[in-house]
C-alpha cells in the first residue's frame, strides 16, 4: 500500500519545493537547473568539499562533516561521507526543514553523494515531506570500487525515497559520437539530467489545463530506480508537436523510441505557450502510443507558460525490470556453459622440476680491511658471509 503525507489532501496550496545537490555532481547539477528554471527555486547544496561548496550559487549551502573530513572532501570513500553527514546532522535538519518536496540529486559511486542522499531521504520521509532522487550511476571506466559503491547507495536510497530516476551515465554517452570532446560528453549528460528534473519540477508545481496530481507522479515514478526512460525536446513553428517529439524519442534514453516498448508507465508532459492547440496535443498522444507496449499505462499533463515560449515534449517514465544494453552485431556469441555429471576430472598434468645450477661464488677480498685479524670461531672465519663458508666446506 502507497501512503501519502496529510498534507496532499488536506491543502489545495502548491507544495512546497526544494531542490538539494548532494556531493560535487549533485550541486554541479543543481546549480544549472536553478540558472535554467523559469521561476524562482530553492536549492540546497550540500558537500563536504568545502571549495567546491564555495563556488555553489544555491541559496543555502551546508557543509557536512568539519572535523571528518577538514572541509576536503570524502575522498571517495563511502563510509567517510556518511561519517561526513551524521556529524552534520543538525545542519542537514536544518536545511531540509519545512519542504514539502525534495527533489535530492546526486551522482553515486563517490564518498559524499551517495550516502548523504539516502540519510536525507531518510530524514525528509520521517518528517512527512516527498523525497524523490535523480541520480547518476558512474561510468564503468571508473573501476569496479565506484561501481560497487553506487550499487549499495541505490539499493539504500531506494528503501527511503517516494521514487528514484535513476540514470546510467554510460547509456547516456553510449549513443554520442565516438571521438565528441570528453567535455562536451560530461556537457551532454548534465543537459539530460537537467532537463529530467525541470520536467519533474514543472509536473510538481502542477497548474495548467491538464495537471497530474501529486499522488500519481510518484506512482509513474516509484519503481524507476530499476530502470528509467526521458527524453525530451522543444520546437517553434508551424511543425512544432512533430518536430519536439521527434527531438525527444532521439534521447538515448529512448534509443529513438525503441524502449518505449519496455516501458509501464510514462508521463507525457507538454508545455509550452498559451496558444497550443488540443490536436497539437493529440497528435502527440497519439505518436507516442505507436511507440509503447500494449500493457503501458500513459499519463499526460499540460502546462502553460510565457507566450514566447517554445512548445516542449517530455517523457519520462519507467520500465518492468531495467532498460538492457544493447550488444553489438559483431560481438562473438558466448556458448552456454553446459555441466557433465559423474565425470572423474582430469589429472593435471605433473611440471617437471627445473634443475637450478650453484653458481660459482669464490670469496671476495676484505679491501682495506685485509690485514685486519679474522674473526674466527671453531675453526670458521665469521667475516666471510654465511652462505659463502657453507659452500666452501662443501
Amino acid at each position: 500500500m502507497i501512503s501519502y503525507p496529510r498534507w496532499l489532501e488536506d491543502t489545495a496550496d502548491t507544495p512546497r519545493l526544494r531542490l538539494i545537490g548532494i556531493g560535487n555532481a549533485g550541486v554541479h547539477i543543481a546549480d544549472r537547473i536553478a540558472a535554467q528554471a523559469s521561476s524562482e527555486l530553492e536549492t540546497v547544496a550540500i558537500n563536504s568539499d568545502q571549495h567546491s561548496l564555495n563556488t555553489s550559487s544555491a541559496g543555502t549551502r551546508v557543509a557536512i562533516g568539519p572535523l571528518t573530513t577538514h572541509g576536503l572532501g570524502a575522498g571517495g570513500d563511502a563510509e567517510t561521507g556518511l561519517e561526513a553527514a551524521k556529524e552534520s546532522l543538525k545542519e542537514i535538519l536544518g536545511a531540509i526543514e519545512g519542504a514539502d518536496i525534495l527533489l535530492i540529486c546526486a551522482g553515486l559511486g563517490g564518498g559524499t553523494g551517495g550516502p548523504t542522499a539516502a540519510l536525507v531521504a531518510k530524514l525528509a520521509k520521517e518528517r512527512g515531506a516527498l523525497p524523490v532522487a535523480v541520480v547518476t550511476s558512474p561510468f564503468r571506466f571508473e573501476g569496479r570500487r565506484r561501481s560497487a559503491q553506487a550499487s549499495e547507495a541505490l539499493d539504500e536510497l531506494k528503501k527511503h525515497a517516494d521514487a528514484v530516476v535513476h540514470f546510467e551515465n554510460d547509456r547516456m554517452a553510449d549513443f554520442s559520437e565516438p571521438m565528441l570532446e570528453a567535455a562536451k560528453t560530461f556537457a551532454a549528460c548534465d543537459e539530460l539530467l537537467a532537463a529530467a528534473i525541470i520536467t519533474l519540477i514543472s509536473a510538481t508545481k502542477g497548474g495548467g489545463p491538464l495537471p497530474v496530481s501529486l499522488p500519481d507522479l510518484i506512482s509513474i515514478l516509484r519503481h524507476s530506480g530499476d530502470g528509467c526512460l526521458f527524453g525530451s525536446g522543444s520546437a517553434e513553428g508551424g511543425e512544432r508537436a512533430a518536430a519536439a517529439l521527434e527531438e525527444a524519442l532521439r534521447s538515448p534514453l529512448l534509443d529513438g523510441g525503441r524502449l518505449l516498448k519496455e516501458g509501464t508507465e510514462i508521463l507525457v508532459n507538454i508545455g509550452g505557450p498559451s496558444n497550443i492547440a488540443f490536436v497539437e496535443a493529440a497528435s502527440i498522444m497519439q505518436s507516442v502510443s505507436r511507440h509503447v507496449g500494449e500493457k503501458t499505462n500513459l499519463h499526460l499533463t499540460l502546462a502553460t507558460t510565457q507566450d514566447d515560449a517554445p512548445l516542449t515534449v517530455a517523457l519520462i517514465g519507467r520500465t518492468g525490470a531495467g532498460v538492457a544494453r544493447q550488444v553489438p552485431q559483431s560481438a562473438p556469441a558466448v556458448e552456454p556453459l553446459s555441466v557433465v555429471p559423474d565425470q572423474p576430472a582430469k589429472p593435471k598434468p605433473s611440471t617437471p622440476k627445473v634443475h637450478q645450477e650453484d653458481l660459482p661464488l669464490e670469496p671476495v677480498s676484505k679491501g682495506r680491511f685485509i690485514k685486519s685479524e679474522p674473526t674466527m670461531f671453531e675453526g670458521e672465519d665469521l667475516d666471510v658471509p654465511t652462505f659463502i663458508r657453507r659452500k666452501l666446506l662443501r
